[in-house]
């Protein structure tokens, strides 16, 4: 497409993101779509926080839940390529002590399209935040307190049958992740950067270890970073450190939060799963992947970690076809892909700068995406 026509095609798009900045949406955003493996819409707007300067290309974020799919759901397909495991093999093989209090027909699958039976949400933070003060000084974004959120999610009964319902858990991803360390023998980032981050040379993607701030004094270069929370516990605004609570109590390496990546290397990521679809590349398995993305269970929205558009994540009417898959993240990143346009769709913002009560993310996510689709179709 010419850029002339480009421009003029998604002008309305450009408003769109403008108009966030100035409905107090977020600061900044990027926004960027590609069809067929090419760039066809990228854009920058507003700033990086309330007081830093312009937003661009490049900019990284807080990219909160899509970590889920970036890391999480990635690794655990190559492990199942290696033969390490099947999504069927249940959780108490891995973690012996989880099968008490009704868990022990749990799986890997029921973990990964979240449902478990696991709690949506659990405030493991307050209690480090207590041990720290206590017996256990020191324990706070260390290696330990990771440990510990792991141990306690052992112990906790289960809210429903597995396999009966579908309610999102940040639980179960925590110990996918934990499970991933155990098979990989290496830490969650670095795995991350052997079977992800490198293979697609995502240079600017990565987990911040807060261990290694608070031990060696070694602090992420934050001029490219956008803001996040005037935290009320962290008493400070964060930048350069994970915004989810329990993942930044467990150090910044989480297997539901932690990752911050830019649009450039998000769009390598969503590329590169579209190629393989088309057998182009062999990053995953084809069949592993088209697997992943059928549905399991047609009344729930999940498709191996991923979630198809539904009413629950607001996307029911978004115009993306029933093949898409996604993620909303809570810090106000998404990422969306269509296989049957051969499209990509990526929004980047930090809605949750100042406060993570600004809400209006969740209708502009909606009509971002429509817009998106009308300047395609259009």
């Amino acid at each position: 497409m010419a850029q002339a026509a480009q421009k003029e095609r998604f002008q309305t798009v450009v408003d769109l993101l403008n108009k966030g900045v100035l409905d107090h949406t977020y600061p900044g955003a990027v926004g960027y779509v590609t069809r067929g493996g090419d760039r066809i819409f990228a854009q920058a707007v507003g700033s990086r926080s309330a007081e830093s300067s312009a937003v661009t290309l490049d900019t990284v974020y807080d990219v909160a839940g899509i970590t889920s799919v970036l890391v999480t759901t990635t690794i655990l397909l190559k492990l199942i390529e290696e033969g390490k495991l099947s999504l069927s093999d249940k959780v108490s093989r891995f973690l012996q002590g989880f099968g008490v209090l009704g868990k022990s027909k749990v799986t890997l699958s029921h973990l990964l399209n979240h449902s478990s039976g696991l709690p949506p949400w659990a405030p493991f933070f307050e209690e480090i935040i207590k041990e720290n003060a206590g017996p256990r000084l020191g324990i706070m974004t260390s290696r330990s307190a990771r440990d510990y959120v792991y141990a306690e999610i052992q112990k906790l009964p289960l809210k429903y049958e597995p396999g009966t319902r579908t309610i999102y858990s940040d639980l179960g991803l925590m110990l996918l992740g934990n499970i991933i360390e155990l098979l990989t023998g290496m830490s969650l980032d670095r795995a991350a950067q052997k079977y992800v981050f490198t293979p697609l040379q995502m240079k600017s993607t990565g987990y911040i270890d807060l261990s290694m701030i608070r031990r060696r004094g070694i602090h992420p270069v934050t001029d490219q970073i956008a803001s996040t929370e005037e935290c009320s516990w962290r008493k400070r605004v964060l930048c350069g450190e994970v915004h989810d609570d329990n993942a930044w109590a467990m150090g910044g390496i989480a297997g539901h939060a932690g990752v911050f990546s830019n649009a450039p290397d998000l769009s390598r990521f969503a590329v590169e799963l579209l190629r393989v679809l088309k057998n182009a590349s062999n990053f995953i398995e084809p069949r592993l992947l088209k697997e992943a993305w059928s549905p399991l269970d047609p009344n729930s929205p999940y498709r191996c970690g991923w979630e198809a558009p539904s009413k629950e994540n607001g996307f029911s009417t978004s115009g993306l076809t029933e093949s898409s898959v996604g993620v909303n993240g809570f810090t106000g990143c998404s990422l969306w892909i269509d296989p049957a346009k051969d499209l990509s769709i990526i929004l980047l913002t930090n809605r949750v700068h100042p406060s993570r009560n600004n809400k209006k993310i969740n209708q502009f996510r909606l009509d971002f995406t429509k817009e998106i689709l009308n300047a395609y179709v259009g």
